[in-house]
């Protein structure tokens, strides 16, 4: 079995899926963003057992997920990595108070998954205590989605565009500019999908993206670098 990384763009599409929204099931997404068929997926990608128990169901209609599902789906994305451990730790005692109770009977939301997967993109550099901070800027009441500056999944969502877009960006100078400055210049492309947020708020969210893709990027350098000394050691 191979293990496949969806990019952060297609793990957006596969989150809306889990919402019940959009026309692909979140399988069909996993499976083509593989280059696939069904048939060659099933015996060469390790698929986590929830995403096709949803198949089975066909239904249209959001997702729970537990703890172990979220940790599953967070590692099939790039530029992540998730440990059970870590989860429980997290909305038992850390977060505890930011990510509130399981929204669905015991399971938890795909809003609160993509918290879950923001508090893991923003630990590569920032303690509980900043990234606390981060998240009440950007959802006031955590538990309460209804007075969100932005979405949990907006917020994710975007910070793939971003990621994406610098992928494909042309290697500058280092004279002519610098990661910091792409990261920024690539996060107020944005703003056009959030002309509801006034001059304050956008230049809040603004920021907000760009430290996370910037975390995003220091957690791929870092992993970067264990591995390639643990090839000589």
């Amino acid at each position: 079995m191979n293990i496949f990384k969806l990019s952060r763009t297609d793990m957006v599409r596969l989150l809306y899926s889990l919402k019940g929204q959009g026309e692909h099931s979140p399988l069909d997404i996993l499976v083509q963003s593989a280059n696939m068929s069904a048939e060659k997926a099933a015996n060469h990608l390790e698929i986590p057992e929830f995403l096709t128990r949803y198949e089975r169901k066909k239904q249209k209609k959001e997702y729970g997920l537990s703890t172990n599902e979220i940790v599953e789906l967070g590692n099939l994305c790039e530029l992540t990595s998730l440990k059970s451990t870590a989860i429980q730790n997290w909305v038992k005692r850390d977060i505890k108070d930011l990510i509130g109770h399981p929204e669905l009977g015991k399971k938890y939301s795909v809003e609160q998954a993509v918290i879950l997967l923001i508090v893991r993109d923003l630990k590569s550099i920032y303690d509980f205590e900043h990234i606390r901070a981060i998240l009440k800027a950007a959802f006031n009441t955590i538990s309460d989605r209804s007075d969100d500056v932005i979405s949990p999944i907006a917020y994710y969502e975007s910070c793939a565009y971003v990621l994406d877009a610098i992928q494909h960006h042309e290697t500058p100078s280092m004279k002519e500019s610098n990661l910091q400055e792409i990261v920024e210049q690539e996060t107020e492309r944005l703003h056009h999908r959030f002309e509801v947020l006034n001059d304050s708020q956008w230049l809040k969210i603004r920021q907000i993206i760009a430290i996370t893709v910037l975390s995003i990027l220091t957690f791929h350098i870092q992993t970067t670098a264990h591995q390639m000394t643990a090839d000589f050691l």
